[in-house]
């Protein structure tokens, strides 16, 4: 049962429309409230140092996360061997594997040993993916939930896989929707997430490398010195592509103990700005990321 100081506060800060129509204020509140406290279970109930709106209203929810499986595409392909930039050469494993414990049929119960590489799917990347930074764990869970402001740059990509979000883009954005939130997360929208399941998701060039929308790294710097944006969002393999140096943008983003969300799906039926954003991360000891269930409260 929640603390009246939680239920207080969860009157003042969301309300969903459709939950208060049938069960009133009062219950929502009840209903509510756990998540309340879970979201913020680092800090005391009456906690002034939150960093969630005062006010969250939605009547949807949108799954931003694609369904992960053995054939998702990922960066390496299971037995085909690699050469880290370390100079490391592996074969790596499948990218997912489900194995069953128990079955229901003997068993009654179904129980499944599930193994998967942290970056696959719609996944996190933790700060200390390119940095020392934080692990996974060590992420606030405040910081999971945040404004959400999507940039399309749909009509570019369709004919350019090495298309990417530069500061032209955020300029043209902002004199339409007005400043980026503060302690937002910005996903960039290529329209890629429809190809997950066709070549052109990877867009293999001529000497097998991938090819796919991402960010400029002037764009990753505005976003971290100017507007204070908490986590990246793409909907593609990486924010980087071919025309990044190193993987210019994890180097600089992850470096200032940021974080953000790869393959993410569905940010078409979501508003360029407005609805916030929920990251469900499991919490790993020393994880640098891992595949996650994204939503949108539209």
């Amino acid at each position: 049962m929640c603390s009246p100081a939680i239920i207080e506060k969860v009157k003042k800060r969301i309300t969903r429309r459709n939950l208060l129509q049938g069960i009133g204020v009062s219950g929502a509140a009840s209903a509510s409230g756990c998540l309340a406290q879970s979201v913020s279970s680092s800090q005391p109930p009456d906690s002034s140092s939150t960093n969630l709106p005062e006010s969250v209203s939605f009547t949807r929810v949108v799954d931003l996360s694609h369904t992960l499986h053995p054939n998702f595409p990922a960066w390496f392909v299971a037995g085909q061997q690699v050469t880290t930039r370390g100079k490391r050469t592996f074969v790596p494993p499948e990218i997912v594997e489900v194995k069953s414990v128990f079955e229901w049929n003997p068993d009654k119960v179904n129980l499944k040993q599930i193994t998967y590489w942290e970056h696959v799917g719609t996944h996190m990347d933790a700060p200390s993916h390119f940095s020392e930074g934080s692990t996974v764990d060590e992420i606030p869970a405040e910081d999971l939930v945040l404004p959400l402001a999507v940039v399309d740059i749909k009509a570019h990509a369709h004919s350019d896989p090495l298309a990417r979000l530069t500061m032209k883009d955020i300029q043209k954005w902002e004199s339409k929707h007005g400043l980026i939130p503060e302690r937002a997360m910005l996903a960039l929208n290529s329209g890629w997430a429809k190809y997950v399941d066709t070549p052109k998701y990877k867009s293999l060039d001529e000497n097998g490398k991938h090819r796919q929308p991402g960010f400029h790294p002037e764009v990753a710097q505005f976003l971290m010195e100017e507007r204070n944006v908490v986590a990246l969002g793409v909907d593609t393999f990486s924010f980087d592509n071919q025309l990044s140096k190193n993987s210019e943008v994890h180097y600089l983003w992850m470096g200032d103990n940021r974080w953000g969300i790869e393959n993410l799906n569905n940010l078409d039926d979501v508003p360029a700005v407005g609805a916030t954003v929920v990251v469900g991360q499991p919490s790993i000891q020393g994880g640098s990321g891992g595949p996650s269930r994204v939503m949108a409260l539209v």
